[in-house]
């Protein structure tokens, strides 16, 4: 599957769709003001097919938000997105957070799921998490090789400059 990718801004016919996107895919608790936002829009043969924001800093790239269009999820199209950012940052380790396995958690099926999906995707759980206003989140990335100082200096850029998130190791 071979993606054409698109920045998003207010001119995108889609304009819309992205920022429901946003909107629906993510607690409002992890949600960043849109105008903060340089987001990437995805289409499979002008079809919108979902949306990532991307921090990039020296060796990583940070993968703040992914999501699909809810009308074509469960095509390919997450793993399509995922194989375009390897193709394009190749000399990069993409670097990720999902919500860590807590099975008391409402939705503990659809986060061993999302591990899954990113697993088959290639990437490896570091034994790092960041916890960012009061949820820890799991960090993964594409390389098995992963610098807790490169991500710290990711997540400076994100919060500009504040330190708002706390790194530390999973619990075992």
């Amino acid at each position: 599957m071979n993606l054409e990718i698109k920045n998003v801004s207010k001119t995108l016919p889609e304009y819309r769709q992205v920022i429901d996107l946003v909107k629906n895919s993510f607690p409002k608790e992890e949600q960043y003001p849109i105008w903060l936002l340089k987001l990437w829009a995805y289409y499979q043969n002008d079809e919108f097919c979902g949306i990532s924001y991307l921090v990039s800093h020296e060796e990583m790239i940070f993968v703040l938000y992914l999501a699909v269009n809810n009308q074509v999820q469960s095509k390919g199209y997450g793993s399509a997105i995922l194989e375009t950012l390897k193709e394009k940052f190749q000399d990069k380790n993409i670097t990720l957070n999902i919500e860590r396995l807590d099975q008391e958690a409402d939705n503990y099926e659809q986060r061993v799921k999302r591990l899954k999906f990113y697993q088959k995707n290639g990437f490896y759980d570091t034994d790092y998490t960041i916890t960012d206003r009061g949820e820890t989140f799991l960090t993964l990335t594409t390389s098995q090789s992963f610098s807790v100082e490169a991500f710290k200096k990711v997540l400076r850029e994100l919060t500009l400059g504040l330190d708002l998130l706390k790194i530390g190791k999973s619990e075992s």
